[in-house]
């Protein structure tokens, strides 16, 4: 999980573990270690090169702009930033 401080405040720690997930938090700040910077990147690329101009046509943007990303993608975004997954 990223640094930000909504992220800190009592009890997402304990929700997070009491469904057998590991909290780990992301180092402070470097694009090129933050997996989240990966999503938001190809999600704006996607975006921009649709041209969407309606909120109609951005919300059709931005569903087909994630369908590419699958599991096997964010696994790969991980393992980029050497967090094992």
């Amino acid at each position: 999980m990223d640094n930000l401080s909504a992220h800190k405040v009592a009890g997402v720690t304990t929700a997070i573990e009491s469904v057998g997930a590991r909290l780990i938090y992301l180092s402070p700040y470097s694009p090129a270690f933050n997996p989240i910077e990966n999503l938001w990147s190809k999600l704006k690329a996607f975006l921009r090169s649709a041209e969407a101009r309606t909120f109609e046509t951005l919300h059709q943007a931005i569903v087909q702009g994630l369908e590419p990303i699958t599991l096997a993608v964010v696994r790969s975004w991980f393992s980029h930033a050497c967090y094992c997954t």
